[in-house]
């Protein structure tokens, strides 16, 4: 399933926050959203979920307004993992992902058995019986990223999902994204994870799309300069892998 937004605008505290963003997934591809500190990436996300209001635009999933959804519906075709993985209730690992399963379309298999496929999806088996609040923010994390799974949902929308993780979960992650078949829109920092993983980039600035395309494209010299303030851009190597080099570095583009 496809997502597009057309046209975003949101104000938030009288500021214009977003001024008329234009993005579009691609179906089982991952499609990366990158930019400066402050430059409306998450706030575009929660628009979809009405989390943040919109003031202008449309957004559609496969041609289909969003408006035409009930909530639950929605999250039936959408999983969503926001930044935030702080928890207050002594709930259960088991009992977190399981909450996915209230908009869940298929019934046909257990609660239990479906939670268990989320966590062996996810590689996090060896947390189960544990609470919640016992995890480290990077367990936490993967956890409910185990919960959109659970959903059944072939799109998610990941903001900032390697916050918290080492390296090694990390890469598990995205090459876990990367082959899962599922339509990703990911929020990312790491420009290096970006160009590597991302078939797709966004780049946002000041509330408004700056430059999109394939990551050697959207994060050319030029971009990243002047967008971020430093020297480097993304490549494709002579094998077909992708990569960010910042210069000085050595990696270089053997």
């Amino acid at each position: 399933m496809t997502i597009t937004f057309e046209n975003i605008h949101v104000r938030l505290g009288g500021k214009e926050i977003l001024k008329g963003v234009n993005l579009s997934t691609i179906n089982g591809k991952i499609t990366g959203i990158i930019g400066p500190n402050g430059c409306g990436k998450s706030t575009l996300i929660k628009t979809i979920f009405g989390i943040c209001k919109r003031t202008q635009g449309e957004i559609y999933t496969d041609g289909t307004n969003i408006r035409e959804y009930s909530p639950r519906q929605l999250a039936s075709m959408i999983g969503y993992v926001g930044q935030d993985s702080a928890a207050t209730f002594d709930f259960s690992v088991e009992d977190i992902i399981a909450m996915g399963l209230y908009a869940r379309h298929d019934r046909k298999v257990s609660q239990k058995e479906a939670v268990q496929a989320a966590m062996r999806e996810l590689d996090i088996t060896e947390l189960a019986g544990r609470s919640i609040l016992s995890l480290s923010g990077g367990e936490r994390k993967m956890v409910y990223i185990a919960r959109a799974v659970v959903q059944g949902a072939e799109t998610l929308i990941l903001d900032e999902p390697t916050n918290h993780l080492d390296i090694k979960h990390q890469l598990f992650l995205l090459d876990h994204l990367k082959n899962s078949g599922r339509t990703v829109l990911i929020v990312l920092h790491d420009l290096r994870l970006a160009s590597h993983y991302c078939d797709h980039i966004y780049l946002m600035n000041n509330g408004e799309n700056h430059a999109d395309g394939e990551p050697s494209e959207a994060l050319s010299e030029e971009n990243v300069r002047n967008i971020f303030g430093i020297s480097g851009y993304a490549f494709t190597g002579a094998n077909g892998s992708r990569d960010f080099s910042m210069f000085g570095d050595s990696m270089g583009q053997n």
